[in-house]
């Protein structure tokens, strides 16, 4: 093979390299594209898939719900913002800015009031939960006082398993680190109780 041979012999060669080297920077570039692009399409199908979820179905404000059996009022609830959400896992009203809670006797004057900075209601089960700041004051003068309160409709009972004081009529200060108490406030169980109790002086 002459030198002149193995020249053009090189040449052609080289070219072919390079070449294949395009095609290779090519498809890596396309590639690269390709999942670029699917990436973004995935980012914004997550992000519509999260809106769809988190997007309230209702909102208002300054709103009041009455709840009733047949034509007797058992209990409303007002607040100052209410949003109803509905989401694959769940459905319930929100009160992000806290509300109001009375309940009724059967002859229409008030069992108990609950107030609360941040409240939810779980519709489908029946449930109330309210949060911070929260108190309750009974009929007979009970005041409730904790930071978080369930009342389960279903099973008719109030309870929480956080820090509860209790200041009945007569002054007595009643704490504990959890209780349970039946729907209308009658009949109290607490855990872990410590209390102060104020005699009042009697004169003779």
């Amino acid at each position: 093979m002459t030198g002149l041979t193995k020249v053009l012999l090189f040449e052609l060669v080289s070219k072919k390299l390079r070449k294949y080297q395009y095609y290779i920077k090519s498809i890596v570039a396309l590639l690269g594209v390709t999942m670029l692009l699917s990436c973004e399409n995935s980012i914004k199908e997550v992000k519509t898939l999260t809106d769809q979820k988190v997007r309230p179905e209702l909102s208002g404000k300054e709103i009041e719900f009455v709840y009733t059996d047949s034509t007797r009022m058992v209990y409303r609830a007002m607040a100052p913002r209410f949003i109803q959400m509905n989401t694959e896992d769940d459905k319930y009203q929100e009160f992000p800015d806290g509300g109001k809670l009375v309940s009724y006797k059967e002859d229409g004057t008030v069992e108990w009031q609950i107030r609360a900075n941040y409240a939810k209601n779980f519709e489908e089960d029946m449930l109330w939960e309210l949060r911070n700041d929260v108190e309750a004051v009974t009929n007979d003068g009970k005041v409730i006082n904790t930071e978080l309160l369930y009342w389960d409709q279903k099973k008719q009972e109030i309870y929480s398993d956080k820090y509860v004081r209790i200041t009945t009529a007569d002054d007595q200060v009643l704490e504990g680190n959890s209780f349970n108490a039946d729907e209308k406030f009658h009949h109290f169980t607490l855990r872990k109780v410590t209390g102060e109790v104020y005699l009042k002086n009697e004169k003779k």
